[in-house]
């Protein structure tokens, strides 16, 4: 999630000058290539809710406008800090006390957070309005691609035997699968170049499928399949990467 978070500083500031036009945007529609990145919050619907909380996400985008408004786009995302309510999750590692012992013989210091991401395409439309310029305005887009999630589990004191290696695969749940995404806000490209961003609402859907057979705490299989759902705010902020008209010479 930090090496995430750093890359996406390091592309702000290296995007940071490219994002100008020598072409009027309250008169013209452009194309527009670009690169952003992505902030929000996304709330698990379903058996989904049942198990995890909200995650905050963080991520990287590509897409391009084109001259008609049309918007293609990838973007890859991570999840983390979600609060996981798994029944029975570590409960064989626990004493009659309920605590985990580490490897030293102490108390163990575990925090447990839901983690995930997903990696998707898609197409849209922007739709200005009476008061935006051409290259402004409502946004619907569509897309498809991977989702994952799994617990993590964190601990620095000392190491704890069990979650370690491959063994830590019979607890933290992975699932992967397909989805389905819908979203809809906001896409502004200010007149005077200064502000290009969205934001907006996301709903999605995926089946997911377990990637473990048998959890080693509950000594239950998994679900196979299962769907899931999420709705969620997005938002990011957006660098275009220009190509300059060219320029008419009279003599």
């Amino acid at each position: 999630m930090k090496r995430l978070a750093w890359t996406c500083v390091w592309a702000a500031l290296s995007l940071a000058g490219w994002g100008q036009t020598d072409r009027n945007l309250d008169e013209t529609s452009v194309r527009s290539p670009h690169l952003g990145l992505v902030f929000g919050t996304m709330a698990p619907q379903g058996d989904w809710a049942s198990q995890f909380g909200a995650f905050g996400q963080i991520g990287l985008m590509a897409g391009v406008k084109t001259e008609d408004n049309g918007y293609v786009y990838v973007k890859a995302t991570s999840w983390s800090g979600a609060d996981v309510n798994t029944i029975g999750l570590l409960s064989d590692l626990m004493n009659d006390q309920g605590y985990i012992i580490d490897n030293e013989g102490d108390i163990a210091q575990i925090t447990v957070t839901g983690r995930g991401g997903q990696f998707g395409l898609g197409v849209g439309k922007v739709f200005p309005t009476a008061a935006s310029n051409p290259n402004s305005g409502w946004l619907l887009k569509g897309g498809l691609g991977s989702i994952h999630h799994n617990v993590h589990f964190d601990y620095t004191e000392n190491r704890i035997g069990p979650l370690e290696d491959d063994r830590v695969k019979g607890y933290d749940r992975m699932r992967w699968g397909a989805y389905a995404e819908l979203w809809f806000g906001y896409w502004l490209m200010s007149s005077d170049q200064r502000i290009n961003a969205f934001a907006g609402l996301s709903t999605g859907v995926a089946q997911t499928h377990s990637l473990r057979s048998i959890n080693f705490d509950t000594f239950e299989p998994n679900e196979a399949r299962l769907l899931e759902g999420w709705i969620g705010l997005e938002a990011g902020w957006v660098f275009h990467i220009y190509k300059r008209a060219q320029k008419e010479y009279w003599y």
